[in-house]
């Protein structure tokens, strides 16, 4: 059954969709012009372009009395209203003037007298949808200027019903929000160093902390922690040498922290010095 009440927002919805649509396919072009060699087709692109709007609109409008977006909605035009003549008109105010302008930009860049003549109807059409938009919230008829100009009105296949709203999406962005609210306020508190510890400590079968009587030092001396040259040398009074950063920073993060190869915790902390 169809009938001539389709709400706003589904041609409004319409509208954007046919965008999207068009915008997913030109970047399926783009992704697969991309592994051919560079600049062979660039000179090309109004053309592909042409060719991929053209492909859209034929297998829709003209196939279907209806853009993709519409039957995505429901919405279609009646077939009587498209006549050859206002099919004809539908393509050149769709495609092919996007293909003139397109031309025009990509091929005329030289010639001031028409980037200028684009650039003012450019703004024209800018205003003429404006004023348009503004008649169409108050009429509910005709939301494109293309629709208004050709006299198209929509019509809805569902019959004269409104369009229901599920909330289950925005429950579940509640939900995710809510909880990653609760994860930005916790994890701040938790003291990591301490928790790894502990976790290597009950891993562990048995603890291998011993206490150095003489701890080595030479030029090809690593830092325990992270594993480079170590910088200004220091120990905790179990052999391994830190870097000065590594330990008191671990320290003062973990005040029961233990040195992460032997397990030794002390409080010493004590300045290597090279033998002489």
């Amino acid at each position: 059954m169809k009938t001539n009440f389709v709400p706003r927002v589904n041609q409004l919805d319409s509208i954007q969709l046919d965008i999207e649509i068009v915008n997913i396919l030109r970047n399926q072009v783009h992704s697969v012009l991309r592994n051919l060699p560079p600049g062979l087709l660039s000179r090309f692109q109004p053309e592909i372009n042409l060719l991929t709007d053209s492909t859209l609109w034929g297998l829709s409008v003209r196939k279907s009395f209806a853009t993709f977006g519409q039957q995505m909605l429901s919405i279609t035009y009646e077939q009587d209203q498209l006549s050859a003549g206002k099919l004809k008109a539908h393509y050149a105010l769709t495609v092919a003037l996007g293909y003139l302008k397109e031309l025009i930009q990509f091929r005329l860049t030289g010639v001031t007298f028409l980037q200028r003549m684009i650039t003012i109807v450019e703004n024209c059409l800018t205003c003429l949808n404006f004023i348009n938009f503004f008649r169409f919230l108050r009429t509910g008829r005709k939301p494109s200027l293309v629709d208004y100009v050709l006299r198209l009105e929509h019509h809805s296949m569902d019959g004269a019903k409104r369009r229901t709203v599920g909330y289950s999406y925005m429950t579940r962005e509640l939900i995710w929000s809510g909880f990653m609210e609760l994860l930005g306020f916790t994890i701040p508190i938790v003291n990591y160093h301490a928790l790894k510890r502990r976790l290597r400590n009950m891993l562990k079968l048995e603890n291998a902390a011993w206490k150095a009587d003489r701890i080595v030092l030479d030029t090809g001396s690593r830092c325990v922690y992270c594993n480079e040259r170590v910088t200004l040398p220091h120990h905790m009074g179990c052999g391994h040498v830190f870097c000065y950063y590594c330990l008191q920073g671990n320290r003062l993060a973990d005040s029961g922290f233990q040195c992460n190869v032997c397990d030794f915790r002390s409080e010493i902390f004590e300045r290597v010095v090279a033998a002489a």
